[in-house]
């Protein structure tokens, strides 16, 4: 029998193993019973292909939180929903998400792709010390002479203008990084090319089968179905080729007395963050070369299609600058529309974002945000939002003076480099390069489009690629110097900066 006195004591110790749980429970905001998950389909496929376009969609039909519940997965088409989660909740929303063919590819090596944790935050302030604002200022004389070099190839074999694009941006970071001299026909620029692609399509669709069955992964590659290994294989050797090869052309140079560069002075100062500092490069590369070769195509594509814009471009630039040198980073801010017209191709014209994964449940607008969820912020939508940029789709660059600081706004206000803990790290590098090569190639040239044999105009339809990274469709354009002056400046320009 149970002593009465008992009873007391008892009901004490249940009590304090009750409190604790009462108290959790307390502080929680909501239940995650009693709040139900934002709106959206309960089951869909994925778009490989114009995937922004069907997000869209999905918006009009859901509203600005799309929550795919068999995915965990949400969708924004929302500035401020972003801005929300992605920068003022980053300390939540700056996970990357995993796969086994992210596994099997090893790109967790990659900055861009690395989990949220120690590793990720060392490489992270690594890289920022090395590309931050103050420390771009470095790669001033090599932005210069490679953009020189594209002005002159657009004088030379102007109907070649998208090669000298991927050259541009390709052999700039090279430069920049390595002190090399890269140029079109290398072996090392095509390997870096089909890098680039397999990692484009990775993030986007990854191995499907392997998706499916992870298992998979420890078969043979003549295994029916396989055939992703050797394509998994052939990535990890152009990766540690882009991480090598590179690296002992650098080494080689300063060896032999031809010069130094950033990569080869971090060695030589941390030799024991060797492996990062080679992963530096490479990633580099891997992420300027293709985002600075869309935002310059485009960029071209626009002015061809837009005369008049180009004319009031030019006529800024002759009456601040003149016609007898090249723009230079201290014309910037006297330079409003060439300002407004490099931010009017950055809002249109854009790559495509990398997901944002919660680290942990959350709570926003009245719904449950579960841990793991992948944030997909739809910036291609969030920039032809028509409550924030009247005719949206149109390339209009006066709608920048509409701001109190005109077109000289934050380069967080440029959602292409992305959002939070995860925008680009290169960003400063990447803004200036464009900014240069849009006021350069403005001064001195001419786009207009191609004429046929009877001398008609070739329409241009000015689609863009449906893929991850987005590129304008092959089309032809007539480019040539403004006139003689602007020939002559440029080759003694490019001869002066040999």
């Amino acid at each position: 029998m149970i002593s009465i006195l008992t009873l007391p004591v008892g009901i004490a110790a249940l009590a304090l193993a009750v409190l604790p749980l009462l108290y959790f429970l307390l502080r929680l905001p909501q239940s995650n019973l009693a709040l139900p998950y934002p709106p959206g389909p309960k089951s869909a496929n994925l778009p490989t292909l114009d995937a922004w376009i069907t997000y869209r969609e999905w918006g009009r039909e859901y509203g600005d939180l799309i929550y795919i519940r068999d995915k965990n997965m949400l969708i924004t088409n929302n500035t401020q929903v972003a801005v929300d989660l992605l920068d003022k909740r980053a300390r939540i929303y700056s996970d990357r998400e995993t796969s086994a063919s992210v596994d099997l590819c090893g790109a967790d090596r990659i900055l861009g792709l690395q989990r949220y944790g120690d590793t990720w935050r060392k490489n992270r302030r690594f890289f920022h010390q090395c590309l931050n604002q103050t420390a771009c200022a470095r790669f001033y004389p090599t932005q210069y002479k490679k953009i020189s070099d594209f002005l002159h190839k657009l004088t030379v074999a102007p109907e070649q203008f998208a090669q000298h694009t991927v050259i541009l941006s390709q052999s700039l970071m090279y430069a920049s990084l390595y002190g090399l001299d890269i140029r079109g026909e290398d072996p090392l620029l095509q390997q870096a090319s089909a890098a680039n692609y397999t990692f484009g399509q990775m993030i986007s669709t990854g191995y499907p089968i392997l998706e499916r069955f992870p298992w998979l992964r420890f078969m043979p590659s003549w295994f029916p179905g396989c055939g992703f290994k050797r394509e998994a294989k052939e990535f990890i050797q152009n990766m540690n080729d882009l991480n090598e090869i590179p690296f002992d052309r650098a080494m080689n140079n300063l060896k032999s007395g031809v010069g130094t560069s950033l990569i080869v002075e971090l060695a030589l100062e941390r030799p024991a963050d060797l492996e990062m500092i080679k992963m530096m490069g490479t990633v580099g590369f891997g992420a300027a070369s293709d985002t600075t070769k869309s935002a310059i195509s485009s960029f071209l594509l626009v002015m061809t299609l837009h005369p008049k814009v180009q004319a009031k471009a030019q006529a800024e630039i002759d009456r601040v600058i003149g016609r007898d040198r090249l723009p230079t980073f201290e014309d910037r801010r006297s330079l409003p529309y060439i300002e407004a017209i490099y931010r009017e191709v950055m809002r249109l014209h854009h790559p495509f974002p990398l997901n944002h994964v919660s680290s942990q449940d959350d709570f926003y607008r009245g719904y449950h945000i579960p841990k793991g969820c992948a944030i997909l912020p739809n910036v291609w939508a969030m920039n032809r939002d028509p409550n924030v940029y009247s005719e949206p789709d149109e390339f209009i660059p006066e709608r920048f003076f509409n701001s109190p600081d005109g077109p000289f706004t934050s380069i967080n206000d440029i959602h292409a480099f992305g959002f939070g803990r995860r925008v680009c790290v290169g960003r400063y590098v990447a803004d200036n390069t464009v900014w240069l090569t849009i006021a350069s190639v403005l001064a001195t040239l001419d786009l207009r489009k191609a004429k046929d044999d009877e001398g008609r105009e070739i329409h241009i339809s000015g689609e863009f690629s449906p893929h991850v990274f987005r590129h304008p469709e092959p089309y032809q354009s007539c480019i040539r110097p403004r006139d003689l002056q602007a020939l002559e400046l440029i080759q003694l320009v490019a001869t002066e900066l040999k």
